[in-house]
């Protein structure tokens, strides 16, 4: 376990990433890239603030001050800093191999700094797949820059124009002469250089990749790094148990918390009893929680202390939580549309309705998530292992009435999060016993506080209706959702303490219908957390979960492509290239029914029997700018009812692909995950707290459990990366579903696929 010098920490970014700026004057000088960037993509919503004078005053880090992305030192190396970090996905070696490749440096000569609020600028969170397709797009044009600059000081010193000079490994020559050429190293030997490029996106919004401005970026038939599977650097630290996760983290002086939940949601606290020796009381409004010298005092103290809360009951239950959706006040908004749906139904020769649903899905995380907050003086250092280091600092900053300058924020690898799971929480939890107990207080969540008490993916309720034409063609599509909040969301400190700690800078629906119909009306009705509307906001905090929205969205929209296909009685894959003018999604649907040898056909033409049926479907999807089609191949056991999915193909076009093998391994652990949310996956609630608190009542997916998957990228250098975290998981229920479907001749409606669900469907459809 790591121990923190906790003044170098506050002063110093040597404390974890040994770095300073004025520490190049030393190492014999350098040249600092600095990037003007438009305001659009920073995307966390934190506003810049003035300094505070004082040592602890670490403001908004300027994207156009000369050191904010790139530093190359005289000894050839290069410092990269980033706001994005790394989540398991390979975001540490992607973004340092596209630095390497724009500088014509080795991989083994850059250093990446990630997500330190007071020498990274802000990014926005590592979400959405926006790593490569924004942050990597950054980094590249200050890497552009750097080599841009370096070539006009080697220009002067060799005496030879730009246009002869060639680089290789850091070393640049005049068309190749070894001996008319100088090291980076020596360019910047003895001095501190500046330079600062422009940068303008295009198209100009914060998602949109970026062009270069005035800074040209070498051309793809160039690239010798990117675009080749370089081993990841956090894997050899991880099998040799060596990696320095938050959890290993201490701080001199720190103190053990643990928080004190109510019993039910909404709950008030109306008294607590005597806590024993060498343990502490914290308390704030509702927030209640207790902090010793050793971790197992706060556990034991956090078990036994006496309490006693009020009593509330603002939840729906369970079953009638579609219902209450459908009825609760929501904000609605048309995504998509085209014609009169209601004129194209009218007219069509066949009329399909569906209503489809999904449940609450808690992130699972299998780490318990952690924190560590030492606020005093008005000021904080926070260690967290969150997605999003600049919205905890605007969190902690808000909680705390501290400004953005009075925060600075470390960001340390934690268990996955796939969305904002317990680390934020965690973090505001740590930063408010803090405070309270006047003392760095390290948080580690329970399994009861993961479970429990994390954002959760919300439930969906959602209605379609689809009409063909005599030839089996779309002519009609209308597809309404009712969306809990999964982007507006709340920090469950926050709402305890009396401090409104909100995050709301994410959008809502996800996608869009990708099929040709020439009447079609997607609407979105969006709600508040889930609970009574007289409950003045208390309820089950949601936040965003993996493909949030995209991955609801997709699943009814496929599944009902699929209904539709075959009430045409059309192949399913026919069906949908027949009425689809992407070409790249035509590609990718091409691709995977090449990869996985696709027999056309309509669906569910051997159904009958006992036992265990087998079957496959398929299912599209196109997010933030990646193309997926995968295929299922699923085992249906009529007598259990339970589904296992034995492989899914995945064909993918995600642009340019910076690392094959970390985008391949990346999709495999994304389509394992959705698969067990697809098949097992729902939080159980009462009308007042969650249930459902440990792994027996909340089961995810087990080894011998996970599917094959095949997958097949279809490189297109030349365009730019579009991201790789989310995309593939968007199709994977609707493919189960349509497998399922094919198998049994059962249609699956609501998530997860459960086998009760299975078997009641069969028990139906043989009445």
């Amino acid at each position: 376990m790591r121990i923190l010098d906790e003044t170098s920490a506050a002063h110093d970014v040597a404390a974890k990433h040994g770095f300073t700026r004025a520490g190049f004057l030393k190492a014999g000088g350098a040249l600092l890239v600095g990037l003007t960037l438009p305001g659009a993509v920073a995307t966390s919503g934190a506003v810049a603030q003035t300094a505070d004078t004082g040592p602890l005053s670490w403001p908004m880090v300027d994207p156009s001050q000369a050191g904010s992305w790139l530093a190359i030192q005289a000894d050839g190396s290069v410092t990269a800093f980033t706001g994005k970090v790394e989540l398991g996905m390979g975001n540490q070696t992607s973004l340092a191999q596209l630095v390497a490749e724009q500088l014509d440096v080795a991989f083994d000569r850059i250093t990446l700094v990630m997500g330190d609020t007071a020498t990274c600028v802000n990014q926005g969170v590592t979400a959405a797949s926006a790593t490569i397709r924004v942050g990597g797009a950054q980094l590249s044009l200050a890497a552009a820059g750097g080599r841009r600059a370096l070539l006009g000081l080697a220009s002067a010193q060799l005496g030879a124009p730009v246009e002869s000079l060639v680089v290789s490994n850091g070393t640049v020559s005049v068309n190749g002469d070894a001996s008319r050429s100088v090291t980076y190293g020596d360019l910047v030997k003895g001095q501190v250089l500046t330079a600062t490029f422009p940068v303008t996106p295009n198209p100009p919004t914060a998602n949109a990749t970026i062009n270069a401005g005035s800074v040209p970026l070498k051309a793809v038939s160039d690239y010798k790094v990117v675009g080749t599977s370089v081993p990841r650097v956090d894997i050899p630290l991880k099998v040799a148990a060596n990696y320095e996760y938050i959890q290993d983290v201490k701080v001199p002086g720190m103190l053990h918390g643990r928080v004190i939940r109510p019993p039910s949601l909404g709950a008030k606290l109306i008294s607590y009893g005597t806590p024993p020796a060498g343990v502490r009381v914290v308390r704030q409004n509702d927030f209640l929680g207790v902090v010793a010298e050793r971790e197992w005092d706060a556990i034991q103290a956090a078990t036994d202390l006496e309490t006693k809360w009020t009593t509330w009951s603002g939840l729906p239950t369970p079953e009638g939580t579609s219902q209450f959706l459908r009825k609760t006040t929501s904000q609605d908004r048309v995504i998509a549309q085209a014609g009169n749906v209601d004129a194209g139904m009218a007219g069509a020769s066949k009329q399909l309705l569906a209503s489809y649903e999904t449940a609450v899905e808690t992130h699972g995380s299998i780490g318990p998530s952690c924190a560590i907050v030492d606020a005093k003086d008005g000021f904080a250092m926070v260690w967290s292992g969150t997605q999003g280091p600049n919205s905890v600092q605007q969190s902690v900053a808000t909680v705390l009435g501290l400004p953005l300058s009075g925060v600075r924020v470390i960001t340390y690898p934690a268990s996955g999060c796939y969305g904002r799971n317990g680390g934020d929480p965690a973090t505001v939890d740590a930063a408010i016993m803090s405070k309270l107990a006047g003392a760095p207080v390290r948080v580690q969540w329970m399994r009861a506080d993961e479970h429990g008490w994390d954002p959760k993916g919300p439930a969906t309720v959602q209605d379609l209706q689809g009409g063909l034409d005599a030839a089996g063609n779309m002519v009609a599509f209308g597809h309404q959702a009712w969306l809990p909040a999964q982007f507006n969301t709340t920090i469950i400190g926050g709402v305890l303490s009396g401090t409104s700690v909100a995050m709301t800078n994410f959008g809502g629906w996800a996608g869009t219908l990708n099929y040709n119909v020439p009447n079609k009306l997607l609407v979105a009705h969006n709600q508040n957390n889930l609970a009574s509307e007289n409950n003045n906001g208390v309820g089950m905090i949601s936040a965003w979960l993996r493909s949030p929205s995209q991955f609801q969205l997709t699943f009814a929209m496929e599944s009902f492509i699929d209904e539709l296909a075959h009430a045409a009685g059309a192949d399913p894959v026919d069906f949908r290239l027949r009425q689809l003018s992407d070409p790249r999604l035509v590609a990718v649907l091409t691709a995977v029914a090449k990869l996985a040898q696709w027999k056309p056909g309509p669906a569910a033409q051997k159904t009958k029997g006992t036992g265990v049926a087998t079957g496959r479907g398929v299912a599209v999807s196109l997010r933030d700018g990646t193309y997926n089609a995968e295929i299922a191949d699923v085992e249906v056991d009529r007598e259990t009812g339970e589904i296992r999915v034995k492989h899914v193909y995945v064909a993918e076009d995600h642009g340019l692909t910076v690392n094959p093998r970390a985008c391949v391994l990346g999709i495999e652990a994304g389509i394992v995950q959705t698969v067990s949310r697809t098949l097992l996956e729902q939080v159980r609630y009462t009308e007042s707290a969650v249930t459902s608190v440990d792994w027996e009542t909340y089961p995810i997916l087990t080894f011998s459990g996970a599917p094959k998957v095949t997958t097949h990228i279809i490189e297109r250098a030349e365009l730019p990366a579009t991201g790789v975290g989310e995309a593939h998981c968007c199709p994977v229920a609707a493919a189960v579903g349509n497998a399922v479907f094919d198998a049994v001749g059962i249609r699956l409606r609501a998530l997860p696929m459960l086998p009760a669900r299975v078997k009641q469907a069969l028990a139906a459809a043989k009445a």
